[in-house]
């Protein structure tokens, strides 16, 4: 049995999550579940660790996966290895750059009503949650790029379909059977399933209630930025400066769904004119399933400051 499939049977057996198996390894989640895909192995020392931890001989735990330390020879060859595969990656990539640009040419050509989609579904399944994120032709469906978490890709083999709707609908129909959860958000945007109630709106600053009805673990900042409307488009209003910051710290809604937090700009845009705004927070969901690096998702309000 390969030690991927061996070590999932171990935790399952031991009724451990991937989080609550990392912590005990002082590794990350994602490291856990990359061993149980087949993506990575642990080294020696961890895998030393993880037979330890389920009291399992090592030669159980690994079986015909041999670790050893590498000879000199082997870390040249290994070294090779590694730049051949990187010009390979870098040629795919670049293989993968020029089919999409014709793609996306051919699309505009073929209907110039159409627009790109990009569309994420996150569900908690067995405990955890999971995700996927597409960006695909509004009209023919056509897939243009696709997110880079590898649960749902593997277990369900998504690179064989071609057609965003029915990847969503394969997802929600497997996490449904196996009694999890599913909410799909289109364009980054929360507002379906978090809201904004603003209290106490003064030229400088406000209180908001944001409202979370997500079934996933949504993180939220002390940053924000706004927005007024100018000939008819939201646009960012000019900082007074640029000496100004803001706390890394992750807030969370209460067992009501709740999260009350005090915006104050005065120090960003000073106090505001009369006109139309709106406040936007980038949030953030546990699991980290982007299209591209940027795994940023927003909330706003609108107000109006007469």
């Amino acid at each position: 049995m390969e030690i991927g499939k061996k070590l999932l049977e171990l935790r399952k057996k031991n009724n451990l999550s991937q989080e609550s198996l990392a912590e005990k390894l002082g590794v990350a989640r994602q490291t856990i579940s990359k061993w149980e895909l087949g993506e990575t192995s642990p080294d020696l020392k961890e895998a030393k660790e993880l037979a330890k931890i389920f009291n399992v001989s090592l030669d159980d735990l690994v079986g015909n996966n041999i670790i050893h330390k590498k000879s000199n020879t082997e870390k040249m060859a290994s070294i090779f290895i590694i730049h051949y595969k990187i010009s390979l990656v870098i040629l795919l990539i670049f293989i993968i750059i020029i089919t999409t640009l014709i793609v996306i040419r051919s699309t505009k050509k073929d209907s110039a009503n159409s627009r790109i989609i990009e569309e994420s579904i996150y569900c908690t399944l067995y405990g955890e949650e999971h995700g996927y994120s597409i960006k695909y032709d509004e009209e023919s469906s056509t897939i243009i790029a696709k997110g880079k978490d590898s649960y749902f890709r593997d277990i369900l083999e998504l690179d064989k379909y071609h057609d965003a709707h029915q990847i969503f609908n394969i997802i929600n129909d497997y996490v449904k059977k196996s009694g999890g959860d599913c909410e799909i958000i289109k364009d980054r945007n929360l507002s379906d399933i978090v809201s904004i109630e603003i209290k106490d709106l003064t030229s400088t600053s406000m209180r908001i209630i944001i409202h979370d009805d997500s079934i996933n673990k949504i993180a939220y900042g002390e940053d924000f930025y706004i927005e007024k409307v100018v000939d008819g488009h939201w646009e960012e209003i000019e900082t007074t400066g640029e000496n100004y910051g803001f706390k890394a710290i992750a807030y969370y809604k209460d067992e009501n769904g709740l999260l009350e937090m005090h915006q104050n700009w005065e120090h960003i845009y000073g106090s505001l004119p009369k006109g139309k705004y709106r406040i936007v927070k980038n949030v953030f969901f546990d699991s980290d399933i982007p299209v591209d690096k940027e795994d940023i998702f927003y909330i706003s309000e609108e107000f109006i400051i007469e």
